[in-house]
């Protein structure tokens, strides 16, 4: 019915504009920190507390660029479906979880600085990080190189929850 279509097409729309705003908002601002910066200096931090500098060139430099290519290589088999490939499925579930890892990285950004809530930003990013080694996972059974790609970014988001984690267990009011 032409209701369902209607429907479809405006949940669909909310979705994808959804993940180009997470996107964009990564790569266009990616040093753009919510909240004070003060807040964060403040924080009692592990003695392997990486460096300020670090992390815009993890994100920029390497878990960007990385996940670019995985995710091309994963479109590259929905091309082949659209093309009439009849062997190819189109990857909308697996788009869909690394979607879904985008958004919450976006959250956990926005929960952790934004809100300075160490104890739910713990939370948040679990399950990103969890929705990020599904994808990873999910990309390797598409395309084993894809998900090789997704590794330096799962390295990464590894170092930022066990980090998240040791500021929250020591910064309990």
């Amino acid at each position: 019915s032409s209701f369902a279509v209607i429907f479809a097409s405006s949940l669909f729309g909310s979705i994808v504009d959804g993940g180009l705003n997470v996107a964009s908002n990564q790569v266009l601002s990616p040093d753009v920190v919510p909240g004070n910066p003060d807040w964060y200096a403040k924080l009692v931090k592990p003695s392997w507390n990486p460096p300020g500098w670090l992390f815009p060139i993890m994100w920029l430099i390497v878990s960007k660029p990385t996940q670019l290519c995985a995710v091309s290589r994963i479109l590259k088999f929905g091309v082949s479906k659209l093309e009439g490939d009849s062997t190819a499925t189109f990857p909308i579930g697996i788009l869909a979880v690394y979607c879904s890892h985008l958004a919450l990285g976006d959250a956990w950004n926005k929960v952790f600085f934004g809100l300075q809530c160490t104890g739910r930003g713990a939370a948040v990013i679990t399950v990103f990080f969890g929705l990020l080694l599904a994808s990873t996972y999910l990309f390797y059974t598409v395309d084993n190189l894809a998900g090789y790609y997704m590794l330096p970014t799962c390295g990464w988001v590894a170092v930022a929850t066990a980090l998240n984690w040791n500021i929250y267990s020591n910064n309990k009011d």
